[in-house]
């Protein structure tokens, strides 16, 4: 791997997340395609359950997250290069990457949801449930409650307007700390791991940070991974197999064993899923589609935008649908396929209206404090 710059098949592995998030809200909103026991049970007790696996997706992010953010630290193997971490720099960059569009779509579904609440609900006839018929219906909200929601770093017990910002809320936290990390990992490895234990398991930090130092050490040892892996291939398909497996563990492992080992069992998998791609040309060109690439651009739109589309546009898409058909199945694949398209293109507009903006707007404080000092 000789760029580590922006790695762009890796954006097209979180679009794809991104995307399985939103089958996930569409499968709790409208159920599985098929209504017979055996088949439901195979997509939600099976690997098969991958391609709605919000909770392995949520892994995936976070594990995603920690490797980008710190793979400019690591250009010359596993040592440290701090010369590029500027403290403030990095802080407002994240600040307005994550939070200021999440707040212009707070502000947004707030209008949305005044809507919501003033207009007849639409009945389909492919039945929706009452997780999303009452997610902004039965939770009234005052200005102090929209508020409470816009502050990303400490989000109140319910949050209505975007219910998904929960990870959002844990990314910005975490994101903000690998300073720490860099630091920690730069004096041994055994300092990383102290820390680590002792926050998550003793001071009940986000188990998530696991997954965010998983993806700092995939980029400190990257080169020897992609080394290792790439002249191996039948060693990278057991890897991606054993990837796979930990990645979707989320439904087959007891439940008894605590949703912590859950979590990090398929942060495990999600680990290793990037282990692959990084040393796998094939994987590499796959995820160089046009389309996925597209999607993995404006991921984080997309996740911003879905419910909003969920609750105001979708149950339109369907009462369209219903005057070409009424089988319940084709109206599910309609809807869902719609609701994607959909959520895609608002989420490419509001990348370059919205992200983009946000972005530059960070680095011209910067640029203007510069100069001043």
């Amino acid at each position: 791997m000789t760029n580590k710059g922006h790695i762009t098949y890796l954006d097209s592995i979180r679009g794809l997340a991104a995307l399985t998030v939103i089958n996930e809200h569409f499968v709790i909103a409208y159920g599985l395609p098929c209504k017979n026991a055996l088949c439901q049970r195979i997509l939600d007790y099976s690997p098969l359950h991958i391609w709605w696996d919000g909770g392995a997706a949520v892994s995936m992010f976070f594990v995603l997250s920690g490797f980008v953010l710190s793979l400019k630290y690591f250009r010359s193997g596993q040592s440290i290069d701090l010369n590029n971490l500027q403290l403030l720099p990095y802080i407002v960059g994240r600040l307005f990457r994550i939070w200021l569009p999440y707040i212009a779509l707070v502000i947004g579904s707030c209008f949305l949801y005044r809507y919501t609440l003033d207009a007849p609900f639409i009945k389909t006839v492919l039945p929706s449930t009452d997780w999303i018929n009452n997610l902004w219906r039965s939770h009234p909200l005052n200005c102090a409650d929209v508020l409470r929601e816009s502050f990303l770093l400490k989000l109140p017990p319910v949050v209505v307007l975007l219910p998904q910002a929960w990870t959002l809320s844990i990314e910005l936290a975490l994101s903000l700390l690998l300073p720490i990390g860099l630091l920690l990992v730069e004096k041994s490895l055994a300092w990383l791991v102290f820390f680590t234990l002792l926050v998550v398991f003793l001071l009940g930090v986000s188990p998530f940070l696991i997954h965010f130092l998983a993806g700092l050490m995939l980029a400190r040892y990257a080169t020897q991974i992609v080394a290792y892996l790439s002249q191996r291939p039948w060693v990278r398909r057991v890897v991606l197999l054993a990837g796979l497996l930990l990645y979707t563990s989320g439904d087959t492992l007891p439940k008894s064993l605590g949703e912590t080992f859950i979590w990090l069992s398929s942060g495990l998998g999600a680990s290793l899923i990037i282990m692959v791609a990084l040393s796998s040309v094939r994987i590499q060109t796959a995820l160089s589609n046009t389309l996925l690439r597209h999607m993995g651009k404006v991921s984080y739109s997309a996740y911003l935008i879905h419910i909003a589309v969920l609750i105001c546009v979708t149950p339109t898409l369907l009462s369209g649908l219903a005057f070409l058909t009424v089988n319940t199945s084709v109206l599910w694949l309609g809807g869902w396929v719609l609701t994607v398209i959909m959520v895609q293109l608002i989420a490419w507009f509001l990348y370059y209206a919205l992200e983009m903006p946000s972005i530059k707007l960070g680095r011209t404080l910067m640029s203007f404090r510069q100069e001043l000092s």
